[in-house]
């Protein structure tokens, strides 16, 4: 299939020669910024590993019917399981780094605070919060080609996250203070947690304590980078060695 067939996600259970409805920012998407028009073809995904394939078939003001005509089964998820811990930071930034984490292959997003933060003291909804961030997730997805939405978890204190059970995972932090580097893990490498600060970094008591909770301190090189631009390049240099991103 032409890889320029527009992609938009469901919730529904697909399946072949199925007749769907689509949902009502599905159908504002197809209407007003794509105007497509009957027989057109779209491809969607639902949270599975498989794409699907189908033609408009009826469209009113209100509504838009499909049938798909076929299926796929198309898995490119990452064999490197990427859970990225990352400290909240203010405004289009969070944006920014959930956006193209998940372009580049994380698995699975919690987003952490530490007491008395700015997240707190704003009192910012977090409802609304989590809504936005899964439409950037899924948005993300519909751009990248990936067919499994990764998981954005329930902002959480940051030593709460921390101390949790991981046995399987190896956890870095990523400190400019340090000789130890990515190269310093061994294959193969399956489960792996990443810690990433805010704006302000992390004070030195803090390295301390997320050290003790068996995170191993490691450096990017030798600049200090903005936190939207440390997830991006650490996620980029993991997903290089242990991987898909050059495969």
């Amino acid at each position: 299939m032409n890889k320029n067939i527009p992609r938009i996600y469901v919730k529904d259970h697909l399946e072949t020669n199925k007749i769907y409805f689509l949902s009502e920012e599905n159908i504002h998407y197809i209407k007003k910024v794509l105007r497509m028009k009957i027989q057109d073809i779209l491809e969607l995904f639902n949270n599975t590993n498989y794409i699907f394939f189908a033609n408009i078939i009826y469209i009113s003001k209100k509504t838009i019917q499909i049938k798909i005509f076929k299926s796929e089964l198309k898995n490119i998820e990452s064999s490197l399981h990427i859970h990225l811990g990352q400290v909240i930071s203010k405004h289009e930034k969070m944006d920014f780094t959930i956006q193209k984490s998940i372009e580049m292959g994380v698995h699975m997003i919690t987003p952490l605070f530490f007491e008395n933060s700015y997240f707190q003291k704003k009192n910012i909804n977090i409802f609304h919060k989590m809504k936005r961030w899964e439409k950037i997730a899924i948005s993300a997805c519909q751009q990248c080609h990936r067919n499994i939405i990764p998981k954005i978890k329930t902002p959480k204190n940051i030593f709460s996250w921390c101390e949790g059970n991981t046995n399987n995972d190896i956890k870095i932090i990523f400190h400019p203070n340090t000789k130890l580097t990515i190269n310093n893990l061994k294959k193969p490498i399956k489960y792996i947690r990443i810690i990433i600060g805010s704006e302000k970094g992390f004070s030195n008591n803090e390295i301390q304590k997320i050290i003790k909770y068996g995170f191993i301190p490691m450096r990017l090189g030798p600049r200090i980078l903005r936190t939207e631009t440390a997830s991006l390049a650490i996620i980029t240099a993991l997903q290089t060695k242990f991987g898909d991103l050059i495969k």
